[in-house]
């Protein structure tokens, strides 16, 4: 087995839920003290990561000035411009298509992780078609469940069904993947996807399993109060 190489950062979107309480372009949210895109990249690294991809798209120029001058040394970095930014993520992810000729690593600019969480993802092998996705089943632990996208899995550990309305679910998804070009494919069958669509896509053809959450924790932040859980979050941590 060889792991993962290569990772792609989503970091094109407006972030309209957290504008009001900052400044700055989503993708440069301060963690304590640092950027979220720029603290990705340097975790994908320490993970063996030497190259990252990323989407950009409003205000991109902003986000890729910040990344060239916080990137992790001996990551080779590139950039793919999404013009239609204001669509659902799926276009992101099909903006940087040809990057995806094997297995990548896969995370929106706004996510956080501690722990183990991306260095066990990015341990997976860099062949084969399924993609993978980190699932939390501590689902009485997350926070904001209600905007949370849900999980249903089978006792194999494949996904039955995904979306943010599920009624009946048992993870829930933590927003770190290992994506497949088999996903770019799906998603390219659509006129305007979701990432989720395409993770539906897949899951009808059994190339969509999952990987548990262990030793570390996550947050998606969208809105001030998910911004202020994760600094809470990093302050345990220190």
């Amino acid at each position: 087995m060889v792991s993962l190489r290569k990772a792609l950062i989503l970091a094109a979107g407006y972030g309209s839920r957290l504008s009001p309480a900052q400044s700055l372009p989503k993708p440069l949210t301060l963690l304590a003290g640092e950027p979220s895109i720029v603290r990705l990249i340097r975790q994908f690294s320490a993970a063996g990561i030497t190259e990252v991809a990323v989407v950009i798209g409003y205000r991109g120029d902003e986000v890729r000035a910040a990344v060239e001058r916080g990137a992790a040394p001996g990551v080779k970095l590139s950039f793919f411009e999404n013009h239609r930014y204001s669509e659902p993520n799926g276009l992101s992810v099909l903006a940087a298509r040809e990057f995806v000729d094997e297995r990548v690593l896969l995370s929106m600019s706004d996510h956080l992780f501690l722990g183990e969480c991306v260095a066990h993802m990015a341990a997976l092998d860099r062949s084969g078609d399924q993609t993978v996705l980190m699932i939390d089943r501590d689902i009485a632990g997350v926070f904001d469940l209600d905007d949370a996208t849900k999980v249903l899995i089978d006792e194999d550990g494949l996904v039955l069904e995904i979306g943010k309305e599920l009624e009946s679910y048992n993870a829930i998804d933590t927003g770190l993947f290992c994506i497949s070009p088999p996903l770019l494919e799906a998603l390219a069958q659509l006129e305007s996807p979701t990432l989720s669509q395409g993770v539906k896509q897949l899951t009808a053809r059994g190339l969509m399993r999952t990987q548990e959450l262990a030793d570390g924790t996550w947050q998606d932040i969208d809105t001030p109060e998910t911004l202020a859980h994760a600094q809470t979050l990093l302050e345990r941590v220190k």
